[in-house]
């Protein structure tokens, strides 16, 4: 969905056999309660995250009332490197008057949205695409008159909020989202993640009204809706379902985040989540691998249509090593606190021991304020070494994530004496509400030549901004969660950094 438009729906736009219908049960006028739902599948609470989609109403007087999400459905079609997906939340009004529903959830970052209908009973509503400012303006007059709408608007590349006006009481309302994305390919390993978080950001800057909007995030009430109180849970389910025809045999399937059960069928594969995650709390994972030894080619045809793409089997030569100047830059803000803080240490004692003789480096975290290793670069001697393992040991994890001042100081740090080209080394959550000035400020001040290496740390992290961070800085990214081996990761980012990048590729 391009991002400038907005989708949204209207009972009007339903047959005329139901418009009658609709005309007599939707008279009542919408009192002055809101019902919002936090997070695709979850309740987060602060640094908390709680397992269980939850819509609750939210009275003039601040009182909350839970409005349980009964049932999430995910549907995906994987077909060559391409992901068709449907989503379909299930959830009712358990009280005796009308509600508007908002809620926030996570997509991912490259899913081009482009249908939505919600069922009401035996009605269907769907979808049509607008410029926001006339879609918001369509949803609100309906909503005003007591007609039934819903409207669907991108927040960030990776955050949607819906917004559905006059549910009446006792009403089970259901909404279907598709959207189409293409499915991440490397080395012989293809990836396709399914967000079910939407974690708490930080926002920076100084409020500007009573909600949580402010100067630097001016739609932050939007990314952080309102959540329920610490310990209710829902006791909503989910169920994922997964076709994979990949045009190819597969190697392997697997998830580093859920247990699944997988089938073959006809030279396709099913996969479907374990009766273990039917609460979920965090990112589905899911790994599959297709190539071997020799290239592979694969041709995917539809009506008039074909696509064609290759699986390279590529090997390099030891080359000499090129010396490195590398900033690493730590999140310690309160996020990380806990199990993500520990992994973040973890990872950053193997890429300190994976340096080569060579190479220079510091470290800067950052928090509230910024600290630093070394004024200049270190040369990689077993002093600055050790030096930099105490430092990295009596990091903590607390105050707000201030991403941007770390982005300034990564930055501006003194160049190596040498004039080697640099590489920024980022280890955070990415839950900040200013994502956008921290991209812009990569984008514009990052020099020509040096490179910007984005890692995320947890179990659901800012993919949006972590993915955009590496391919701006024309590094890489990847994510880790606090559960899986560092060792992996390390020795990914080495060969990531060693290795050359194929440029002007062409097909003859």
């Amino acid at each position: 969905m391009p991002r400038n438009q907005t989708l949204f729906l209207l009972g009007a736009t339903i047959t005329a056999a139901l418009l009658a219908g609709i005309g007599i049960s939707t008279a009542r006028s919408l009192p002055h309660s809101t019902v919002a739902f936090a997070g695709g599948s979850m309740c987060i609470q602060e640094k908390q995250s709680h397992a269980g989609g939850c819509l609750f109403s939210q009275t003039p007087k601040g009182e909350k009332q839970v409005f349980p999400l009964k049932h999430t459905d995910v549907n995906a079609r994987i077909t060559g490197n391409l992901a068709r997906v449907e989503v379909t939340q299930t959830f009712e009004n358990p009280y005796n008057e009308p509600l508007e529903a908002i809620y926030t959830f996570p997509l991912p970052d490259q899913a081009a949205v482009d249908e939505m209908e919600i069922k009401i009973g035996e009605r269907v509503i769907r979808g049509n695409i607008k410029r926001r400012e006339e879609a918001q303006k369509i949803y609100e007059d309906a909503k005003r008159a007591g007609r039934t709408a819903g409207l669907l608007e991108q927040q960030r590349d990776n955050i949607f909020t819906q917004s559905l006006a006059n549910i009446r009481p006792g009403e089970k309302v259901q909404v279907k989202i598709r959207y189409t994305e293409s499915v991440k390919f490397e080395k012989g390993d293809y990836e396709f993640v399914f967000p079910m978080v939407v974690g708490p950001r930080y926002i920076p800057g100084q409020a500007i009204g009573t909600s949580m909007d402010t100067d630097r995030v001016p739609d932050a009430s939007k990314l952080n809706p309102p959540v329920i109180q610490p310990g209710t849970r829902s006791g909503q389910d989910i169920a994922v379902n997964v076709e994979i025809d990949a045009g190819v045999s597969l190697q392997t399937v697997q998830s580093t985040s859920h247990k699944l059960r997988i089938q073959n069928l006809a030279g396709k594969v099913r996969v479907q989540l374990g009766g273990e995650d039917t609460i979920p709390n965090k990112d589905l994972v899911l790994r599959y691998r297709v190539a071997n030894k020799n290239t592979q080619a694969t041709v995917l045809t539809e009506k008039n249509h074909f696509a064609t793409y290759l699986i390279p089997a590529l090997t390099y030569s030891k080359n000499e090593i090129v010396p490195k100047d590398v900033v690493f830059l730590m999140d310690t803000s309160g996020s990380q606190s806990g199990d993500p803080i520990v992994k973040s240490q973890e990872l950053m004692r193997r890429f300190i021991n994976g340096l080569n003789p060579q190479d220079t480096f510091t470290i800067i975290d950052f928090s509230d304020t910024t600290h630093q290793l070394s004024a200049t670069p270190l040369t990689n001697t077993p002093e600055n070494r050790a030096k930099a393992l105490a430092y990295i040991d009596k990091v903590d994890a607390n105050g707000g994530t201030e991403l941007l001042n770390g982005i300034h100081k990564a930055l501006s740090f003194p160049a190596s004496e040498s004039g080697r080209l640099r590489s920024i080394v980022l280890l955070t959550d990415g839950y900040i509400g200013d994502d956008k000035a921290v991209i812009a400020e990569v984008q514009s001040h990052l020099k020509s030549g040096n490179r910007f290496y984005a890692f995320g740390v947890g179990s659901s992290v800012n993919r949006f901004l972590i993915e955009r961070l590496g391919e701006l800085g024309r590094g890489t990214s990847q994510v880790i969660r606090q559960d899986e081996p560092s060792k992996p990761v390390a020795d990914k980012f080495f060969q990531q950094i060693a290795n050359p990048v194929l440029t002007n590729i062409q097909v003859t």
